[in-house]
């Protein structure tokens, strides 16, 4: 009987040992499962944040990248622009003078004349003084003016010290003017047309437009030997044909 009582005892403490290393593998075993789980699971975070930094690191260079291009196109059309600009204002500053006569005593159709004496033209002439601007080459500025075409009624103008009067007359198409007056026609028809594009356009749209205070810069003029600027000396000035006249003084707005 005793030892049996032994035998059980001896039973039970063997189960109980197996039962406890059992327990000790599970819990390495799921400690080392949590541990493994644990890392996988930070690893997967770390690369995860990797990815998305290196991924918005590239975002944040593409976008400098393409702003710093758009600001060169930007500034590249703009510099295009301003030049393109300054060339085509260039281009429309320039006009002609039409000068066809120094210092006559009289006026004469569709010319442009200069008085560096005495203002001797008409009322149907338009009248600009100009006097020189001080420190400033071939620049005048605009003194006085006296409108007179299309309407008459124009005055003489006192010829500023060291400058001049231009006059201009835009004339009449004398073989047309008078069709329907028989009469008159027949005594005018053999005088000239003495109207030319260019001059009209000087005389009735553009000195209409000038002020007195304007200061112009006016290419061409001969004041002391009084040469007449034009390439085609053989002709009239009123020739407005389909080779006409050339007149190449030019003046330019510069105040």
């Amino acid at each position: 009987m005793k030892k049996v009582t032994i035998l059980l005892l001896a039973l039970a403490m063997l189960c109980t040992c197996f039962a406890l290393a059992a327990c000790g593998d599970d819990g390495e075993t799921s400690s080392a499962e949590s541990s493994a789980d644990s890392s996988a699971a930070s690893s997967a975070t770390e690369e995860s944040s990797a990815a998305s930094s290196a991924a918005s690191s590239e975002a944040s260079s593409a976008a400098s990248s393409a702003a710093a291009s758009s600001a060169a196109a930007s500034s590249e059309a703009s510099s295009e622009t301003s030049s393109a600009t300054s060339s085509g204002t260039a281009a429309a500053d320039a006009q002609v003078f039409w000068l066809t006569h120094y210092d006559l005593d009289h006026e004469v159709e569709g010319a442009g004349i200069i008085l560096t004496e005495t203002d001797n033209t008409g009322d149907w002439c338009t009248h600009v003084a100009f006097k020189p601007v001080e420190g400033e080459t071939d620049v005048w500025e605009i003194a006085e003016i006296s409108l007179g075409i299309m309407k008459g009624g124009a005055v003489k103008l006192d010829v500023p010290e060291g400058g001049f009067v231009y006059s201009i007359n835009i004339g009449n198409d004398w073989p047309t003017l008078y069709k329907g007056d028989p009469a008159t026609y027949a005594a005018q028809k053999d005088e000239p047309d003495y109207t030319t594009q260019v001059c009209t356009n000087l005389g009735q749209n553009i000195i209409p437009t000038w002020k007195v205070g304007m200061k112009l810069k006016i290419e061409g003029l001969d004041l002391t030997g009084k040469t007449i600027p034009t390439t085609t000396p053989d002709k009239k000035w009123y020739d407005d044909s389909s080779d006409p006249y050339v007149c190449t003084a030019t003046y330019t707005i510069v105040g």
